[in-house]
This record gives C-alpha cells, sequence and structure tokens, in this order.
C-alpha cells in the first residue's frame, strides 16, 4: 500500500477487478450522468466500420486496450501535485451502441452520448476507433455551443480532407472536411499539424488550399519546432471562438515509438514531444477531446497504449493546473 497527498491508501495491486473503466473511474452511464458533478466523461467507441484507408484493421479493440493499460497508473503525478479523479471526477460511461454495418446510424449514437456528456457539463473524452470519429463528435460539440463559434485542430500525420470516398461522407478519411462544413466553424478555425508521407492525396490537398485551412506539416515541425508551432496552430483555432474539439490520431507519433495503430507511419513525433504536445493543448484548453486509431492487436509490448493515457493524462493534468 502507499498513501498519496490526500491521505488515501491506494494499492499496487491490479485495479482490473469487474467492470474495467478508465484508471479506475466509477462507471456511469451517459444517461445517469446529469446531476453526478462528473468533470470528465470517458466514452469508448469501439468502431471501425468507417475504415476505407488503412493499411491494417484492430482499431475496434482500443477503448478496451486503452482501459487496460489506464490500470497501471494512478491518478496522482508527482510532477504537477495533482490528482486527476479529485480535480475531475472522472467517469466512465462504457461503450456506445454500435449500429453493426451502419455508419451513419453508429454516428448518430455517438453525437447523442457526446451531446448528453457536454450538457451534463463534463469534457467528453472520446476513444476510437477509427478516425471517423471525430465527425459524430464535433458536431454535437457545434450543436451545443449552438451560435457560438468553435475550432478543430487535430493533431495526425494525415490530412483526412476527403470530401467523399466512393460517394461515403462519413468516413476515417473525412474528419477535416466534415469539421469545416460546421455552420459554426469557420476554415480559419481548423489547423492540423503532424502531417506527412505520401499516403495524402492531390485532391485532399486541394480542399484544405480550397477551404483556407491551416496545415502544418512534419517538416515544418521538425524545423520551426514542436512548441511555436504547436502554439501558432492554437492561437488559430482558438482565435474568437467559444469551444474547441481536438482529435488526436495516434499515427501521428513515429512508428517506433506507436506501432499498435492501424496506419503507422515513419517520421512522426517522439514519445516526449506528443506528450509536451499534450501538455501544450492541455494549458490553453479544450472543450472536447478524442484518441483514435490505437491499435492493440499490433501493440506487442504494450508501449502504445501506454503512451496514449499518458498523453491524455498529460493534457488533463495541464488543464487542471491551469484552469482548476
Amino acid at each position: 500500500m502507499m498513501m498519496v497527498p490526500s491521505g488515501k491508501k491506494q494499492s499496487f495491486g491490479s485495479m482490473a477487478h469487474g467492470i474495467i473503466s478508465m484508471l479506475g473511474s466509477p462507471h456511469i452511464p451517459v444517461n445517469e450522468l446529469e446531476g453526478s458533478g462528473a468533470g470528465v466523461a470517458f466514452l469508448g467507441v469501439p468502431y471501425e466500420g468507417s475504415n476505407v484507408c488503412i493499411g491494417r484493421p484492430g482499431s475496434g479493440l482500443g477503448p478496451q486496450g486503452l482501459r487496460i493499460a489506464s490500470q497501471e497508473y494512478f491518478s496522482w503525478s508527482f510532477e504537477w501535485d495533482i490528482d486527476l479523479q479529485e480535480a475531475y471526477g472522472m467517469v466512465d460511461c462504457g461503450d456506445t451502441k454500435i449500429a453493426i454495418g451502419n455508419a451513419v446510424r453508429t454516428h448518430e449514437n455517438i453525437q447523442k452520448d457526446v451531446s448528453t456528456i457536454l450538457k451534463s457539463g463534463a469534457i467528453p473524452i472520446s476513444i476510437g476507433g477509427d478516425h471517423s470519429l471525430p465527425i459524430p463528435c464535433a458536431r454535437a460539440l457545434s450543436d451545443h455551443l449552438g451560435d457560438k463559434r468553435m475550432g478543430y485542430l487535430a493533431i495526425d500525420a494525415h490530412m483526412d480532407a476527403g470530401y467523399s470516398v466512393d460517394g461515403e461522407k462519413e468516413t476515417n478519411c473525412s474528419g477535416v472536411a466534415r469539421a469545416s462544413e460546421l455552420p459554426n466553424v469557420r476554415p480559419e478555425n481548423v489547423a492540423i499539424v503532424g502531417v506527412r508521407g505520401t499516403l495524402n492525396p492531390r485532391e485532399w490537398l486541394e480542399l484544405i488550399r480550397e477551404r483556407g485551412i491551416n496545415m502544418y506539416p512534419m517538416r515544418e515541425v521538425k524545423e520551426r519546432g514542436m512548441e511555436a508551432v504547436l502554439k501558432d496552430a492554437l492561437d488559430r483555432v482558438w482565435d474568437g471562438v467559444d469551444g474547441v474539439y481536438v482529435t488526436w490520431d495516434t499515427d501521428s507519433v513515429d512508428a517506433s515509438h506507436a506501432p499498435g495503430t492501424t496506419e503507422p507511419e515513419p517520421g512522426g513525433f517522439t514519445s516526449h514531444e506528443i506528450i509536451e504536445a499534450a501538455r501544450i493543448i492541455g494549458e490553453r484548453g479544450f472543450t472536447a477531446l478524442d484518441n483514435v486509431e490505437l491499435a492493440p492487436i499490433y501493440d506487442v509490448s504494450g508501449i502504445t497504449g501506454k503512451l496514449v493515457w499518458c498523453v491524455l493524462s498529460e493534457a488533463l493534468y495541464a488543464n487542471a493546473k491551469a484552469r482548476l
């Protein structure tokens, strides 16, 4: 047993008993959140039915993998002297209902759940699943903000600016395209950081240029430095808005640091850089957040799941330090 600053005892024994929740947080269904006092609510979305441009499947196991990885950590950080459970009253809402074989209905279910979380006053942190996830989540935040403006930040190796793929518009290649079409989102408040590689077709770049979306390729990140680029991007997405959606694709991290993803790409962020990026994002703030494309089946050593949890928790610690 060990004592944490609050005087509470924490055991080094396994926390994975019964329902496995994120960091051992209380499990509260979405429809019971109202009045719970939760400041952060995790929502699992074990869905990969919108994958149209990936090298391999497996992201449907992402929520389960991340919940398991989080069990190896405590909620208190000596570096921040903050306990996430005490700061946020975190809860895990379990998984959203998946409509097998139907992306539109599944996205409707996700949007409804995220809307309920936002209405309860909690920050939704959605865990995928494929990178179509921000399409319904950003819609939920857009509706929640109403006439207030919204920003959108993507940390990703890929532009995901496909207007459609064989006529389908709700795919893992369409998140940025759909976000920039929301009624209270202006293209100048949309930014993508970390793009690299040749799995980015010409028409995606054409859409980005036509709409005036901000893009920061990985080459620019390396030349100018991650902190300078990310702060520039955050200045743009937060300019004149009342809320920001942040979507983080695991493949933004270099393949050597995050092998457990559906489309591992060389030349990305190091583990140290992406944790620092999370700190910077957390300090600036976010209204809703996701992680996508974690694929535990390829994460033999478990390092990717751990990294994802460390990144999400760093964003929460930094946000708590700045705002709570």
